[in-house]
């Protein structure tokens, strides 16, 4: 496990070995497995970093062209070793992230795992609703941003989506929705697709 450096944070471009320079030998193994177990990864070629300065949870997703929240002096939050116009990663807790967690991550920003969790979120009874908002901590943390329940039950959704595809929740957790044969044909495709890079 590589130690984390508070002051700066090393990165790794997925995909790009010849930029190494910096090499982190945790974000080296972590993006080994996670390209070997989930091969959809390679079309977004994340720049990943760790970072113990700052950060509440385990992770910090940035979409390519996200600055992050506004730091008051004029600066963003958007550390300055994940490029603008790329995927950028900060780790928080390596001692705790896995490449499942990683992948996790990237589901966030996948068109396709964006298409399936729209979805899914319109198929959801009031007796999953419930379940979602109890086992879901991204709902309470949405709505303690002062932000709409839907925004809310989006975000939920997504957990159970990472819950399910790459095992971020319990399998009895899982087991407590009873996802209806709809359901689960959603949360296979995107489980298959996580595997080959193929819809």
């Amino acid at each position: 496990m590589a130690t984390v450096n508070a002051l700066a944070p090393e990165s790794v471009n997925a995909l790009a070995p010849e930029s190494r320079s910096n090499s982190n030998p945790y974000i080296d193994s972590l993006m080994r497995k996670a390209l070997q177990d989930y091969p959809f990864l390679s079309q977004h070629k994340p720049v990943v970093i760790t970072n113990a300065r700052q950060g509440e949870g385990f992770a910090q997703t940035y979409d390519p062209e996200e600055t992050g929240r506004p730091m008051g002096d004029g600066t963003f939050s958007r550390p300055k070793e994940l490029p603008m116009g790329q995927l950028g990663i900060e780790i928080y807790r390596p001692d705790a992230f896995t490449h499942h967690d990683l992948v996790g991550e990237v589901m966030h920003v996948d068109p396709y795992a964006r298409e399936i969790s729209d979805k899914l979120a319109k198929t959801w009874s009031p007796e999953q609703l419930k379940n979602l908002r109890e086992h879901a901590l991204d709902y309470d943390a949405t709505l303690a941003e002062g932000r709409p329940e839907t925004d809310a039950i989006r975000n939920a959704t997504d957990s159970a989506l990472r819950g399910y595809v790459v095992g971020q929740w319990p399998e009895k957790i899982n087991e407590s929705f009873g996802y209806q044969p709809v359901q689960r044909a959603l949360l296979e495709s995107l489980k298959s697709y996580t595997k080959t890079g193929k819809r």
